[in-house]
């Protein structure tokens, strides 16, 4: 019955996209933190008004071809143009092992997920799906009213990922780490899946490297529509990027629980991104020679540089470098940059976040 059901899935989400153009929701942020800490934003990249009580959001539990153990969560509201939606899992109270989730984090929903097997108690390994069906009705266990609009991860991997952490950056990787009292582990990332054991069968694996779990993550401006073809592998860094880390207090960067992006979101789909440049970025950033006349581009910062990043207007990455040396002024180049508007975003190693627009003539 499962294999009868992933394949019809697989079927649905081969529905072919008209390029770039916006036409339906999808995923904006994914927030899977410390204990039930867990949520998904949802984005409107269109002109319209979205009535969203004919969506519902499903998961496909540790590997699943179906979602009958991860829950369906239909959602209510509208959605207006250009404008996020925010479910967060919804329980209160906490067991022996099930915590409550943050009320500071249920506070800023627009919906709270329901009572487990809910979508939003996703940990990692788990693909997430969303949907709309006629008239709202709850989808059919064999998926033959759902129409496909947006996925998170990859549905119907089974043991490949059942006990696994999730997905990493990285495909195929051996890596050699420090285990709890500092002796060499050997771990193993597997087509992008972070093995959840080490080498040796007994240690645990390098968690750090699974993007999917403890961390929250960002699609990237340039996504203006969802993913309707089930990845094979999911690659989480071809439309998601990490939200900026904080450090915690025993001094170590920490990519859980941050929750500052949430309620907006940056997308070329909007007429009014380009606009976005010198919101409180005039007090600390510089970018010059501005218009830009030559290859050479330097970036002057108030805070410690962590990474530069230079976008062009329709999203496409053009140059991406991370620093880790704490520099204040950054020179870049030689970048072969075509004549027109670039956006230049900055993270510095203490959170802050801007955005230039420079000219290239």
């Amino acid at each position: 019955m499962k294999k009868t059901l992933l394949y019809f899935f697989l079927l649905l989400f081969t529905i072919t996209m008209n390029a770039q153009t916006p036409t339906d929701l999808f995923f904006s942020e994914y927030l899977e933190g410390s204990g039930n800490n867990k949520g998904l934003e949802i984005y409107n990249p269109t002109n319209q008004n979205i009535d969203l009580s004919i969506y519902w959001v499903l998961r496909f539990s540790n590997g699943g071809s179906a979602f009958d153990d991860g829950g369906a969560t239909k959602l209510s509201g509208t959605l207006e143009p250009y404008k996020t939606f925010l479910l967060v899992n919804g329980q209160t109270t906490s067991t022996p092992t099930s915590p409550a989730c943050s009320p500071v984090l249920q506070a800023m929903a627009d919906q709270l997920d329901g009572v487990y097997p809910a979508p939003t108690y996703m940990n990692g390994n788990d693909a997430i799906a969303l949907v709309k069906t006629p008239g709202g009705v709850p989808p059919n266990a064999d998926m033959s009213n759902v129409t496909a609009v947006d996925l998170f991860g990859q549905i119907g991997l089974g043991s490949a990922i059942a006990s696994e952490t999730g997905w990493s950056f990285v495909q195929d990787s051996t890596l050699t780490y420090n285990g709890p009292n500092d002796e060499p582990v050997t771990g193993k990332v597997i087509n992008y899946i972070v093995q959840k054991y080490a080498t040796d069968g007994s240690s645990y694996g390098p968690f750090w490297m699974s993007w999917t779990s403890d961390h929250s993550l960002i699609r990237k401006p340039n996504v203006v529509k969802g993913v309707v073809v089930n990845p094979n592998p999911f690659v989480v860094t071809s439309e998601w990027d990490t939200v900026a880390a904080v450090i915690d207090t025993a001094g170590y960067y920490s990519y859980k629980d941050i929750w500052t992006e949430l309620g907006e979101h940056a997308c070329v789909a909007d007429p009014t991104y380009s606009s976005i440049d010198e919101t409180g970025t005039s007090t600390w950033l510089s970018v010059y020679p501005n218009p830009v006349s030559s290859e050479n581009l330097t970036i002057s910062s108030k805070y410690p540089v962590k990474e530069v990043e230079i976008v062009s207007l329709i999203g496409q990455c053009v140059f991406k470098q991370a620093y880790t040396n704490g520099q204040f002024q950054i020179e870049i180049g030689p970048v072969e940059l075509q004549k027109g508007m670039y956006l230049v975003k900055v993270i510095s190693y203490s959170k802050e976040s801007a955005v230039k627009k420079i000219l290239v003539h």
